[in-house]
């Protein structure tokens, strides 16, 4: 009897450690699976729903990782409420507003009534004293070719001293009866007369197919195409035209601004090097 109740104490205690064996062999394999399901999740919803497009990383002078944000910002974006610091080291690049034409009938916030934004001067300068690429652009609203030499003009006197990597022209609303393609013209054959040497324009696939502007006089193409505006990209332009950056959202978040940022992004990095000199501040 006492060796058959030894026999038997030890066949329960050898189940209940194959149960609790078992069990844990159970967990850890569906811990496994769980957490393969939930990368697998995560990994889809980071794509969205476009395919994929391969976003080359380089590294250079300044460590530049083209994957990071490239904003643009204006008045709208008082400096007041800007971490400098903060946010120089979440972006690539960095492109400010000069002027909302060179007239306006009334001012507001961001510019003054001579079309000026009252943040430009700061934007810039904060940013390139921490070593960050600044391009500038200027909103076009001429209501003649003259008009528009006019604004031309302003916009190079405004920022030349800054010396930025690039010139962009924002075309964004007709403001001319007829042939506002020719007031367009205009205005950058104005801005390269006076030495402007970069000169790139910002619009949309179906404002220049409307309104006729021709693109190919310029050095660069910025489209701005905004998908599910999510604060990600999710999309990319679906035009036959060559851009070499692209604007995808007007959502954006950033550290050091509690506010939105318009992102930009480029897709290689022979982009980024020709729109802000290879990450280096112009001299």
């Amino acid at each position: 009897m006492r060796d058959n109740f030894c026999y038997n104490e030890i066949m329960n205690i050898m189940r209940k450690r194959l149960t609790l064996v078992g069990a844990l062999i159970v967990v850890f394999f569906l811990t496994v699976f769980m957490l393969v399901f939930i990368s697998l999740s995560l990994t889809k919803s980071s794509v969205g729903t476009d395919e994929f497009k391969p976003v080359d990383t380089a590294t250079f002078d300044r460590n530049v990782d083209i994957t990071k944000p490239i904003i643009d910002i204006s008045g709208w974006q008082l400096p007041s409420e800007m971490d400098y610091d903060q946010l120089a080291n979440q972006v690539n690049g960095v492109i400010v507003r000069v002027q909302h034409g060179i007239s306006m009938k009334k001012t507001n916030n961001a510019a003054y009534k001579n079309g000026l934004d009252k943040a430009m001067s700061t934007h810039i300068k904060e940013f390139q004293k921490r070593n960050v690429p600044v391009a500038v652009y200027a909103y076009i609203n001429g209501k003649s070719e003259e008009e528009m030499r006019k604004e031309a003009d302003a916009f190079y006197d405004r920022a030349a001293e800054f010396n930025p990597t690039y010139w962009w022209l924002d075309v964004e609303e007709v403001t001319m009866k007829k042939d506002f393609n020719a007031g367009v013209e205009a205005f950058r054959q104005q801005l390269a007369k006076r030495g402007a040497k970069n000169i790139g324009i910002y619009t949309q696939d179906w404002f220049v197919t409307a309104n006729n502007i021709d693109v190919s006089h310029y050095s660069s193409v910025w489209l701005a195409h905004y998908g599910r505006d999510t604060g990600f990209w999710d999309t990319s332009p679906d035009t036959t035209i060559g851009y070499d950056l692209h604007q995808y959202t007007s959502r954006g978040k950033l550290n050091g601004f509690a506010g939105d940022l318009d992102f930009n992004r480029v897709t290689n990095v022979s982009d980024y090097n020709k729109i802000f000199n290879h990450g280096h501040l112009m001299k």
